[in-house]
């Protein structure tokens, strides 16, 4: 019953703030009247059970005249949200400066000593953190959450020096582009040969029809053969390129030189890769 009635005095001294101050008050009405404003912003608020704005309007009213009754109100206030800590932090300062008696008094300290009561229980069944698995350096389950990317490798029993140092030293990229163009150039080559060819057949046929057609075949072919050589010489010098670059950057070393030459009946590379 004594509980009860000290709870009941509690919701009293807050429906009573929005009343005129009197002497020794201890929840009197600041004397600022912007002040009073946030103050009963803050208790229409509370009323309403929207006591998250209610902390705004309390707060800004606190920061205008800190008088005891905004601490007392967001204690109230917070409480009703459940976080204690900050709840008990607003009592205590309401505590030191308003300076309560009698019953008031006595059920600040009531709320206070369910409100530590709370937090201790609430720390003893919180649950422990999964064991730090054999040979670790006990770090925390958060703090191996949240270690760089280097660090978990090697909690796992996996460097970083071992991972690069397995990695394959082949580039499949620039290999595939140098390949590619030396076929290219290879194709090149043996079209400007057929059209060596066609010329050589040109200059030794009689019928003048006949001898004109074949020129116009070899120039033909000579022209498609140099688009394709000069197709194979850019691949084959993107693939060179890529592989001294990947070289470098890998630390293997790789020796890459390429001549590559285009004559009017053939095309020729010569390298070593």
């Amino acid at each position: 019953m004594h509980t009860v009635l000290r709870w009941l005095v509690a919701a009293a001294c807050l429906l009573l703030l929005g009343g005129v101050a009197t002497a020794g008050n201890p929840l009197a009405r600041p004397a600022n009247r912007e002040a009073c404003e946030h103050l009963d912003r803050g208790n229409n608020l509370y009323h309403t059970r929207d006591f998250e704005e209610a902390i705004v309007e309390y707060k800004a009213g606190a920061l205008i005249q800190p008088a005891p009754v905004f601490d007392f109100n967001l204690a109230q206030a917070y409480r009703q949200l459940g976080k204690y800590k900050e709840a008990i932090w607003h009592y205590e300062r309401f505590l030191n400066h308003g300076h309560p008696e009698g019953d008031l008094l006595d059920t600040v300290n009531e709320l206070l000593k369910e409100m530590r009561a709370e937090l201790t229980n609430r720390a003893q069944t919180m649950p422990p953190n999964d064991a730090a698995p054999p040979g670790s350096d006990g770090a925390t389950a958060s703090q191996a959450m949240h270690a760089p990317p280097q660090a978990e490798s090697r909690r796992l029993g996996v460097s970083s020096e071992a991972t690069t140092a397995s990695a394959p030293g082949i580039d499949w990229v620039g290999w595939s582009l140098t390949g590619t163009g030396v076929a290219a150039m290879g194709a090149a080559g043996a079209v400007l040969l057929s059209a060596s060819h066609l010329s050589d057949q040109a200059n030794t046929e009689p019928d003048m029809r006949r001898r004109n057609q074949l020129h116009e075949q070899s120039r033909t072919r000579s022209t498609v053969g140099a688009v394709i050589g000069i197709g194979g010489i850019g691949l084959t010098a993107a693939g060179v390129l890529k592989l001294v670059f990947y070289a470098r950057e890998t630390g293997h070393s790789t020796a890459a030189s390429l001549d590559i030459g285009i004559t009017g009946n053939s095309a020729f590379v010569v390298g070593t890769f």
